[in-house]
């Protein structure tokens, strides 16, 4: 059989007739055939080296939006939920809340899924929320500016992600969002239009912001297995497509034994994920 591949020598006149009977043979010469160009690239970015999509499952929420799998190289690695809104609720806003039941508090603020959000500190039992936050206008928070990213959200619906280092005035910034009732928390930023955090550290769950046709697409992406920030970030750009859509944030949100506990309720059933320590969570994002 002749070699037609990395073969860089002029083929002789026998040489050349020997390979165009062949191909005709084939099929390939003297054959007009129709060709679907997807075809012909069906299955090119299932062999890209880093290839994420998103693959709808039957748990629907109220809102109508889909729990989603997150596969990664024809591996399912987590579970993406789309959201809509966002509702702050603290210890400090709250108090109440913090005596239900996760899944409860869904119910409870009329959400669709629950998770805390990603900056919570500790020291000598006093556990408190980082950020000079805002939660529909009332202060919480332990008061402090950190350079970090930052999520305002106006009216529950309107989500800006943004960054402490694009905000020249914060004070105003701040004090104009209260005076507006609007929410603004803090989340370390994993990657920001370009700029990422380089580290080996783990997460097990992430808030994202991505372009996609027609506008935008916010929700949470929940890991099954805990990655490293750099894992998570491979992961999650692996949904862009190339002039189609592109993901712009990925802020992350607590994990771990203590505050990671999240709640989903799909087809009217709540479900509880991870556990929690209620004298340690010091707030929650509540999803619509």
């Amino acid at each position: 059989m002749v070699n037609l591949e990395n073969n860089n020598k002029i083929p002789s006149q026998n040489e050349g007739n020997t390979r165009r009977n062949f191909l005709k043979k084939l099929g390939l010469i003297g054959t007009m055939i129709a060709v679907n160009p997807a075809m012909l690239f069906a299955n090119s970015a299932e062999k890209a080296p880093n290839y994420t999509q998103l693959i709808r499952t039957n748990q629907k929420f109220k809102n109508g939006e889909y729990v989603y799998n997150v596969e990664n190289n024809s591996n399912i690695v987590g579970e993406f939920w789309p959201i809509k809104g966002i509702n702050l609720v603290t210890k400090k806003t709250n108090p109440e809340i913090f005596n239900r039941n996760t899944g409860d508090i869904i119910d409870d603020l009329g959400g669709v899924a629950t998770s805390p959000d990603g900056m919570t500190t500790g020291a000598v039992g006093n556990y408190e929320m980082q950020g000079k936050s805002l939660a529909n206008g009332v202060e919480c928070g332990d008061g402090k500016v950190y350079n970090y990213g930052i999520l305002l959200v106006k009216n529950g619906f309107d989500i800006t992600f943004t960054h402490k280092q694009e905000i020249n005035d914060f004070d105003n910034f701040y004090n104009e969002a209260k005076l507006n009732k609007d929410t603004i928390i803090f989340l370390p930023s994993l990657y920001r239009n370009g700029r990422y955090l380089d580290s080996e550290k783990t997460v097990d769950k992430a808030l994202i912001h991505r372009k996609v046709p027609g506008g935008e697409q916010i929700g949470t992406v929940l890991f099954k297995d805990l990655v490293t920030y750099n894992k998570a970030r491979e992961i999650i750009l692996g949904l862009d497509r190339k002039n189609t859509s592109e993901t712009t944030h990925i802020y992350m949100l607590d994990g771990g034994g203590t505050w990671g506990q999240s709640a989903k309720k799909v087809n009217g059933i709540t479900e509880i994920i991870g556990t929690r320590d209620p004298k340690k969570v010091t707030n929650y994002l509540v999803f619509y």
